[in-house]
């Protein structure tokens, strides 16, 4: 009999809600990742990467949104069209995140990481109206989420 996992982060607790029936194995052979990588995220220890929250979302039909931020309807529930998460978006604000801390040598934790990334996307959201908008958007932001990610780092 395996061990249950206490998971140490929200974002945790949400990916073992989402996962329902389906066993860890099962998501692991589904995402064609180790079962103990697996284990790292529903535990808190370690964070999926852009690509593989994608992935997620789409397996375990959630929204990014509700997945990393805990916002939006999860499971089962309607979300409103105008709160669909930009997918796109997201992946260039979490592999921007991941590039700026790699240069920097700093290790994000999971929630770090989904804080962050959760607080780009919504400020991108809420100032500028249109697609190619928010890319240049994101492209401004980068000192600043360089410097968020620094504090983070040190505190």
């Amino acid at each position: 009999m395996a061990r249950g996992l206490k998971p140490r982060t929200p974002f945790a607790e949400r990916l073992i809600a989402a996962r329902g029936g389906m066993t860890r194995s099962e998501m692991a052979d589904r995402l064609s990742c180790p079962l103990t990588t697996v284990a790292g995220w529903e535990r808190g220890v370690s964070f999926p990467p852009p690509e593989i929250l994608v992935c997620l979302s789409d397996l375990l039909q959630v929204s990014l949104d509700w997945l990393i931020a805990g916002r939006a309807v999860p499971l089962g529930g309607e979300v409103p069209r105008g709160r669909l998460v930009d997918e796109d978006l997201m992946g260039r604000i979490c592999e921007n995140i991941q590039i700026l801390a790699d240069e920097e040598g700093i290790l994000l934790g999971p929630r770090q990481y989904g804080r962050l990334a959760a607080c780009v996307y919504a400020d991108l959201m809420e100032v500028f109206a249109g697609v190619e908008e928010r890319r240049l958007g994101l492209r401004a932001l980068l000192p600043q989420i360089r410097r968020d990610i620094l504090r983070t780092g040190n505190s």
